[in-house]
């Protein structure tokens, strides 16, 4: 288990921690990060370093760009590197992009997060840093942030949107700066006219699709939701499909409108049901399926029983539950499931604390979050962290770290009832529970559905999701 120092000397006792890893930093540059490339996250925070000597310039980039770690090793980095190098945050920071894999989202992320974060006026005075990293840069990451901080500190799209016309395959770097724009509402706002219009007018898919992708997070309303509906509905390429229906993910529920509901989802389902059925739990698939169910849960008396119906005769029922990060909760408060059925629990885990998922008797939370959070973490990598040897324990994943997904294949319990769901890493399971609410019958239920009980609060949920 990492354990975190929390104080701002914890790194110099490093230092003189004998059990620390030894680097050798008079390698060259490419030996050095091959050496920090194969420690471990906790061996990692553990290796020397001082922010006044360029030696340890590689080991700051390590912490900076490792995904799995607290943001304060992050930001302990960043300090050291802006100090090192005499350089902005920026400089840094678009640096750290160009070392990050492309395939690794999440440490992308955290960093377009801190270089898009930082005030739009400092953003406009370091505007030569992102025009001279888009003339001299072919990192995708690195131009992805080079635009989005050139269309924050500009305060509009206008320039940076000719300048990606004007340079090849620019422009698709540009739109995917746009989901990260989620503080500048007004520049948002602005890029609608824009990506719309090229999601109509784009003559090769590959454009039209990154442009519907982007689409929901310019203007999250009706229009942009009918919109984005159009294609999946009337669509015949499934790769723009699949773009629009990421993008309408990102509008919110209370935007939707009541009449375009219906016939999204029925459209949905089936698409869903002309894919060969072993494809039905893949991830991509999976996600589509509850966004459908999120629509049909919306949908009033008849028809919305009849397009929830069709979702559960694609197959297996499949449950997507995602940790939130930096919340300690998980995104799902509680579901459905019929007695005696097969059941997919796909666990997701984008924060940067571990987690796990239990599945246990009714009334069992706190007794199974209290004997899993007093266990030692287990030496042996194939047991099971966390997860008590108990008769109230049904089901359990392993204990995930950041970037981590594990599928939980079971066949849910014959007897009806309220089952418990909860991450059982010491302290979580205050907060990080759930409801697994086994019924006789999903289609009668369907007819007068009951909300669990909160087994915190003893109290109806007040909503399914967080």
């Amino acid at each position: 288990m990492l354990v975190l120092p929390l104080d701002a000397d914890a790194h110099t006792r490093h230092h003189q921690d004998p059990s620390a890893p030894r680097i050798l930093l008079d390698q060259p540059l490419v030996a050095v990060e091959y050496q920090l490339g194969r420690l471990s996250d906790e061996e990692l925070v553990l290796v020397e370093r001082k922010d006044g000597d360029i030696k340890y310039r590689p080991v700051y980039f390590a912490l900076l760009t490792r995904k799995g770690l607290a943001s304060q090793f992050r930001d302990e980095a960043l300090a050291a590197l802006t100090k090192m190098d005499k350089a902005s945050q920026s400089r840094v920071l678009l640096e750290a992009l160009a070392k990050v894999p492309i395939e690794d989202t999440l440490s992308a992320e955290k960093l377009l997060v801190l270089l898009l974060g930082q005030p739009s006026a400092t953003l406009r005075q370091q505007r030569d840093t992102f025009v001279q990293a888009i003339d001299t840069s072919s990192a995708p990451l690195v131009l992805r942030g080079a635009y989005g901080a050139l269309m924050v500190g500009d305060g509009k799209p206008e320039q940076a949107w000719r300048t990606a016309l004007e340079h090849e395959g620019h422009l698709p770097e540009l739109l995917r700066s746009v989901p990260h724009l989620d503080r500048a509402e007004e520049l948002r706002g602005q890029l609608f006219a824009p990506i719309a219009t090229l999601a109509r007018e784009a003559k090769d898919s590959a454009t039209r699709a990154e442009a519907l992708a982007a689409l929901g997070w310019t203007r999250r309303d009706a229009a942009t939701f009918d919109l984005l509906a159009q294609e999946v509905i009337t669509g015949t390429d499934a790769e723009t499909r699949a773009a629009a229906i990421r993008s309408l993910q990102a509008i919110p529920e209370d935007v939707w409108p009541p009449s375009g509901i219906e016939p999204l989802a029925r459209s949905i389902v089936a698409r869903v049901g002309e894919s060969a059925p072993d494809r039905r739990t893949e991830p991509s698939v999976v996600d589509v399926i509850q966004f459908g169910e999120r629509l049909a849960a919306k949908l009033p008396g008849e028809p919305g029983r009849n397009v929830r119906r069709d979702f559960r005769a694609l197959g297996v029922q499949v449950v997507r539950i995602q940790s939130l990060p930096e919340q300690l909760s998980f995104d799902l408060r509680w579901f459905a499931v019929e007695a005696g059925k097969p059941v997919q629990i796909i666990l997701v885990n984008p924060d940067a604390m571990p987690h796990n998922l239990l599945v246990s008797k009714p009334g069992s939370l706190e007794e199974v979050g209290t004997a899993g959070g007093a266990m030692p973490m287990p030496s042996d990598p194939t047991v099971k962290a966390f997860v008590p040897d108990s008769p109230l324990v049904l089901y359990a994943t392993n204990l995930l770290k950041e970037g981590e997904t594990e599928r939980l294949g079971f066949t849910a319990p014959e007897e009806p009832g309220e089952y418990v769901y909860v991450c059982t890493f010491p302290g979580h399971w205050v907060r990080m529970y759930g409801v697994m609410l086994v019924v006789e019958s999903m289609d009668t239920w369907d007819t007068k559905p009951t909300v669990p009980t909160d087994p915190m609060t003893k109290l109806p949920f007040s909503s399914q999701r967080n």
